[in-house]
């Protein structure tokens, strides 16, 4: 009796020892690129083996509870709005609660602005964003200078042998883009077309270069460029 009194106390014992699995919870706002929420957007959220689905109330605001530690996959969509995949989402149990705002893309865009091709969510914890272009045809040594208020120049930057260029490290706002390549006509920023958001990484459509004749690039013999109608 004695023992088996002795056992049944070493078992619970070791029972509560037994640590027990931690639940992570993702929690964050759906919202356009100005930081206005966006109410009632779907959001799905996929671990690789489970999915789940939730809703963004009035506010924007969406929350999913309960989640065991590990990667997933969110995906946010509301009509009107372009839906946005955000991969490699680590939840753990250093980090059971993980605030992570979604910004959405108006899907109609106007003609001659700057297309947003994606958003990639960058490390935790980072306050500034970047932003990420090219330019067609593919070419080194483009400059491309960064406008801020006002139109002032405010960082360059060259692209690469793929014609990629990439400034960091921004605050969010609007921001202008100009670029500068010799036998090729400069192109002006004429107004505020990039938006940077803090913790993401603005990936923008190629820039189309217009190329001088002959290498003579005098704004006289310059051919206008071809006007597109949006239906």
């Amino acid at each position: 009796m004695s023992r088996t009194f002795h056992c049944g106390i070493a078992l619970i014992a070791a029972t509560l020892l037994i640590p027990l699995a931690e639940a992570a919870s993702l929690t964050g706002s759906v919202v356009d690129p100005n930081g206005t929420s966006i109410a009632h957007a779907t959001l799905n959220l996929d671990s690789g083996t489970k999915k789940y689905q939730a809703y963004a109330d009035d506010a924007g605001v969406y929350s999913f509870t309960d989640l065991p530690v590990g990667e997933y996959t969110l995906r946010a969509a509301m009509a009107g709005f372009k839906s946005r995949t955000v991969k490699s989402i680590r939840l753990s149990e250093r980090e059971p609660n993980r605030l992570l705002d979604i910004p959405l893309d108006v899907a109609e865009m106007l003609c001659g602005k700057s297309v947003v091709v994606d958003r990639i969510l960058l490390p935790p914890g980072s306050t500034y964003g970047s932003l990420k272009g090219s330019v067609s045809p593919a070419r080194a040594g483009v400059e491309v200078t960064l406008v801020c208020r006002t139109f002032t120049p405010c960082r360059s930057t060259k692209t690469n042998s793929r014609g990629e260029f990439k400034f960091e490290m921004l605050s969010s706002g609007i921001y202008g883009l100009n670029f500068r390549s010799e036998g090729f006509y400069p192109e002006n920023a004429t107004g505020y077309d990039y938006t940077v958001i803090a913790g993401w990484e603005s990936v923008y459509s190629f820039v189309q270069l217009q190329r001088c004749p002959n290498g003579k690039c005098d704004p006289a013999l310059r051919a206008p460029r071809q006007t597109f109608f949006c239906e």
